[in-house]
């Protein structure tokens, strides 16, 4: 299950994580200290840099804080992976499929959540995997997911 989040803490890391976003020389020293030490981490700045532009603040410093939170579980089953693998795909409608795709990935060496977005045979050069079939058409099944993690 994934970590519960103080969402006070969130919302200050939120808000110190824009603020670091796109700052200038000098303005971002006292508020990258206060983030790690708040957050427990030692992030660098450049590590903020653009966040703006691919996501939400907030769920950034989710992401951070769920993944300093979750270590992998030894002995693992293969069912408990599919399950975790269908919470973690976000057209189940899980709104916490964020942090399950973190669980995924640390139970699987980083590579399970790729493989919710991606098949293990897709071609970004004409956007297309299994024979030549769009990548519009691919919907895999969680069992499938953990599969092909398993090959």
């Amino acid at each position: 299950m994934p970590p519960i989040l103080d969402e006070s803490l969130v919302t200050r890391l939120g808000k110190l994580a824009d603020q670091i976003d796109g700052a200038r020389l000098g303005e971002w020293d006292e508020w990258l200290a206060e983030f790690n030490l708040l957050a427990g981490t030692n992030i660098s700045f450049e590590e903020f840099q653009g966040i703006y532009g691919g996501q939400d603040h907030i769920d950034w410093v989710k992401r951070v804080l769920t993944r300093k939170m979750i270590r992998p579980v030894l002995g693992v089953t293969r069912d408990e992976l599919v399950e975790v693998a269908r919470r973690a795909m976000p057209q189940n409608g899980d709104p916490r499929y964020d942090a399950y795709l973190t669980i995924l990935d640390i139970n699987t060496d980083g590579a399970g959540s790729r493989f919710i977005f991606y098949p293990p045979d897709y071609d970004p050069s004409s956007n297309t995997w299994g024979n030549g079939r769009p990548i519009s058409e691919y919907d895999p099944s969680p069992e499938q997911i953990i599969e092909w993690l398993h090959r």
